[in-house]
């Protein structure tokens, strides 16, 4: 590993550490530069030793036989969330009216990390001489999202800048549309369009080239008619 490589780590951990406050998140070995020889894997064989490392008591999951995207320090990414492209409503800053807008396809950097939450909607009605409430209707409300991301230029100086990715988001923010979404965290909670109600810009102080952000989203159902 070189110093630069090092400095770039390093500079990454710290601005994970300063959002989302997650206390040393990538660890770096210091000391002498001696390769690793790994040790006999006990039960798996040759292959099983190359794959694992040679520690013991490691299970290999099956590969994933779909595309899998890496971050530039070869990490794999799970769960990636991209919006659509297609052409979406908006309002015209000239005359107010809505117009079209073609928008090409965005994946949000690697670095997000997204909460949902979900409440009920439940009619009580209390009842007189007794304890509790009568439950009288149930559903279900829209999922409450919230992402966090920073947007960072890569290490090696390709790609889009952070101010770049910035307006990019903006432009998005700007939508008033249901944008649908591609992510494996959406689908498992059966969310395909999100409707944006925020976007937060939080730049950190000495660090013009990593600039954090919130989403604040809530998800969204197309309407359906049916004529009889």
């Amino acid at each position: 590993m070189t110093g630069q490589d090092r400095n770039g780590i390093l500079f990454t951990a710290d601005i994970i550490r300063h959002v989302f406050g997650i206390n040393s998140p990538v660890y770096v070995p210091w000391g002498r530069n001696v390769p690793y020889v790994a040790a006999p894997y006990e039960t798996g064989g040759a292959e099983a030793t190359e794959k694992t490392g040679g520690y013991s008591g490691l299970q290999l999951l099956p590969e994933d036989s779909g595309d899998i995207l890496y971050s530039e320090f070869g990490v794999p990414v799970l769960g990636a969330i991209t919006f659509e492209a297609g052409e979406y409503n908006t309002y015209s800053r000239k005359t107010g009216a809505v117009e079209k807008v073609a928008m090409e396809p965005y994946t949000l950097p690697y670095s997000c990390i997204a909460t949902f939450s979900r409440d009920s909607n439940t009619v009580k009605t209390d009842v007189l001489g007794s304890t509790g409430t009568v439950k009288e209707i149930y559903g279900k409300g829209d999922w409450e999202i919230t992402v966090r991301g920073i947007a960072m230029a890569r290490r090696n100086g390709g790609g889009a800048t952070a101010q770049e990715q910035i307006a990019r988001l903006i432009k998005w923010n700007e939508i008033c549309d249901s944008i649908p979404v591609v992510g494996s965290i959406f689908r498992e909670k059966g969310i395909s369009n999100i409707v944006m109600e925020s976007l937060s810009i939080q730049p950190v102080v000495g660090r013009w080239n990593a600039i954090p952000f919130q989403i604040e989203a809530v998800s969204d159902e197309p309407v359906e008619l049916y004529l009889l």
